[in-house]
């Protein structure tokens, strides 16, 4: 089976109007190929999904992982730099090949080893051309590599760029990426927990998260409060959100487990909701992807602005 334009574009909500011609060279690209596991291996799925959430793996979210995120960082730095700062080389970790994933509520084998990243590429450049086409500055808070970044200037060349993270090493990264790839980028530190109130965001700017916010876990309204001091254009998180899963249904129910297991983060849809029931903000969309990794979905959106 192959996952097409129409998929994407049924996925995405989109049933007339403008698809970017960029996501469909990524949808073109060969990497959706799949297939659908037989009962047994269907099974085995979901036995070591369950064995993995009985573990102790599963590690909480919070402060407490500042020291992992940064190695993990660091590593990433390391192989950047040492590939002479081929920006192919700052694909994150946490985007791993050669596992099951998850499709409208169902498991299934990717034919190739990129479909996941492959899967990001082509939502995530949908949504750089929808809410930040018109963002002359955008700011990507807990921005790890950089990854996203690099994809958004080279779709939408011209953009005033921020990379903004709590590791010291993802700091670096970002502006390896001015100083090597002569992007428009500045990378600084920021703690969602503790926003740096000096951080004055450019007029007009716009707000991305991509997979980062989760790792608050239901502490997201410090950092959603001074957003809303900022006034920026547009906001658009790209995360797991608990709330769009449904409990009846099997692959949901595990993800579920997994989330609450994780402490990913709780709770923003409805806080986003009684700030737009308060008239201090606009919902534009939000939307479940209905696709993810092995254990959840990080890939819904929600897009929203300040009044």
């Amino acid at each position: 089976m192959r996952l097409t334009t129409r998929d994407f574009r049924e996925l995405l909500g989109i049933n007339e109007g403008h698809w970017p011609e960029v996501c469909e060279s990524f949808v073109n690209s060969g990497a959706f190929d799949y297939d659908m596991p037989d009962p047994d291996t269907r099974d085995g799925i979901i036995l070591g999904i369950l064995k993995h959430l009985d573990s102790d793996r599963p590690t909480r979210v919070g402060e407490q992982r500042a020291e992992i995120w940064e190695s993990c960082w660091a590593d990433n730095l390391r192989r950047f730099v040492g590939a002479n700062h081929d920006p192919e080389k700052l694909l994150p970790d946490f985007i791993r090949a050669g596992q099951p994933v998850r499709l409208r509520q169902q498991y299934v084998i990717p034919r190739t080893p990129g479909f996941e990243a492959a899967f990001l590429q082509v939502c995530r450049a949908y949504l750089f051309d929808r809410f930040f086409r018109e963002t002359g500055s955008i700011y990507e808070f807990g921005c790890g590599s950089g990854f996203n970044l690099v994809a958004l200037v080279k779709q939408l060349p011209g953009k005033h760029l921020f990379g903004l993270d709590w590791s010291k090493s993802s700091n670096e990264t970002v502006n390896l990426l001015r100083t090597n790839l002569g992007i428009d980028i500045t990378g600084r530190s920021f703690d969602f927990f503790n926003p740096d109130t000096s951080l004055k965001l450019n007029k007009g700017g716009g707000v991305l998260t991509m997979c980062a916010l989760e790792q608050v876990g239901p502490r997201h309204e410090t950092f959603i409060n001074f957003i809303l001091q900022q006034k920026p254009q547009i906001c658009v998180h790209m995360e797991p959100m608990l709330d769009l899963y449904d409990e009846n249904n099997l692959v949901d129910y595990l993800a579920i487990r997994y989330h609450k297991k994780r402490e990913y983060l709780l709770g923003l849809l409805p806080y986003l909701k009684n700030l737009a029931a308060a008239g201090k903000v606009e919902i534009l969309e939000t939307r479940r992807m209905f696709f993810g990794s092995l254990y959840h979905e990080g890939y819904s959106f929600v897009a929203w602005r300040p009044l």
